[in-house]
């Protein structure tokens, strides 16, 4: 939800950066490939937990700093948006992998299906932020930044996956998250 929701929020709202609008789609379409590069390699070396809340943290501050910005700034407001939006586009290369990774194999489509439900909902209520414009111009970038951040700190909750077997059961989840692997368990009951 955060990634996506803060994403085509950004995304959807070019214009207010002040800078040439065809300038900046070129800009903000080249970003996405060496974002997703750069978090490929953050992934497979320091794990996915790590990637996902350094992506959305970073994110998130790079949003909320463009809010306090002013208009007339638009070099450093559109440089912030586009490192937020390449650090959002790490996020969603990072969390596609890292949410199959989390389900056991008995939910774990069920899982995938609910996360990118989730995803879309997040993309559906990103253009009604923007209507808050209306109260103050800045409070949609605080909103856009404040829900990554969150996130990134939820994300602190959740199990590293980096070289781990994918748990077949929800057993194995309550084993791994006890700490015993899972043949000591098997061992054990029998």
């Amino acid at each position: 939800f955060a990634t996506s929701f803060a994403y085509y929020g950004l995304v959807m709202d070019l214009q207010g950066f002040g800078v040439n609008i065809y300038l900046i789609q070129v800009i903000f379409g080249a970003v996405d490939l060496p974002a997703k590069l750069v978090g490929f390699l953050v992934i497979n070396s320091l794990g996915r937990r790590p990637a996902q809340m350094a992506s959305l943290l970073l994110a998130g501050i790079c949003i909320l700093v463009n809010g306090v910005v002013p208009q007339d700034q638009s070099i450093v407001r559109t440089s912030l948006a586009v490192l937020g939006k390449g650090c959002l586009a790490a996020s969603f290369n990072c969390i596609f992998l890292y949410t199959g990774e989390l389900y056991p194999t008995v939910i774990r489509q069920t899982g995938m299906g609910m996360g990118s439900t989730m995803a879309r909902v997040g993309s559906i209520v990103s253009p009604l932020v923007s209507m808050t414009a209306e109260l103050y111009p800045s409070v949609p970038l605080f909103i856009y930044g404040a829900v990554p951040v969150a996130a990134s700190a939820v994300t602190a909750l959740l199990p590293e996956t980096l070289g781990q077997p994918l748990p077949d059961t929800v057993q194995d989840m309550e084993s791994r998250r006890r700490g015993k692997p899972r043949r000591q368990e098997q061992e054990q009951q029998k």
